[in-house]
């Protein structure tokens, strides 16, 4: 299977759909892999539950996706809130040769116990790091792309970049080319920290 699963969960105004948008982008448009997208909001757009999901296929030979919908267990999980972080159970990452991963935000998420048990789980105060140093919450979107890029290897940095580029307002493009960097030395050093486990 070549499918990669992707799924982003929080509440409307974290920037989910705009994570998992820049994610096909830099997949699809600047990696040439086929890549899909799906979203769904609750009632209450801003503030209330929504989720997206990517799927990308990692052979260049294939050029649709046959189901859109990212399947369990994914490869790569996001969870930005308190709710969104209940609704996981333990059998939703992959686990064959440690290749998923689970990114979740410790600043919004006070009570997770399903994260003690489930390898490769990483948890970075995103939000409030997005604010305090970045003076905006939208900015926990770029933190969060550099982690996934780095963690992921789907594309390459340069695609990231490109990425950041044509999602952001130029005004703001130096900050996001900050958090970007902070979050792939994030990923970096949680790498590093695995390897070193394993070894």
């Amino acid at each position: 299977m070549t499918r990669y699963e992707i799924r982003i969960s929080g509440y409307g105004g974290q920037g989910v759909i705009t994570l998992s948008k820049m994610i096909v982008t830099a997949s699809s448009l600047y990696e040439g892999l086929a890549g899909t997208q799906t979203e769904a909001y609750s009632a209450a757009a801003r503030g209330g539950k929504c989720w997206a999901e990517v799927v990308i296929d990692l052979d260049k030979d294939i050029k649709m996706i046959d189901y859109p919908k990212a399947l369990e267990p994914y490869d790569f999980l996001i969870i930005l809130s308190q709710e969104a972080a209940g609704d996981i159970k333990l059998n939703m990452v992959k686990k064959e040769l440690n290749t998923g991963f689970l990114i979740w935000d410790n600043s919004a998420i006070q009570k997770f116990r399903a994260v003690k048990r489930i390898d490769n789980s990483l948890g970075i105060p995103i939000q409030k790091i997005a604010v305090e140093k970045f003076g905006n919450i939208v900015f926990g979107n770029t933190i969060l792309f550099g982690v996934f890029t780095v963690l992921s290897g789907i594309f390459s940095e340069d695609s990231a970049l490109e990425t950041i580029k044509k999602f952001v307002p130029s005004s703001t493009l130096d900050k996001n080319l900050e958090a970007f960097e902070l979050g792939k030395q994030q990923g970096l050093s949680f790498l590093k920290e695995l390897k070193e486990a394993k070894a």
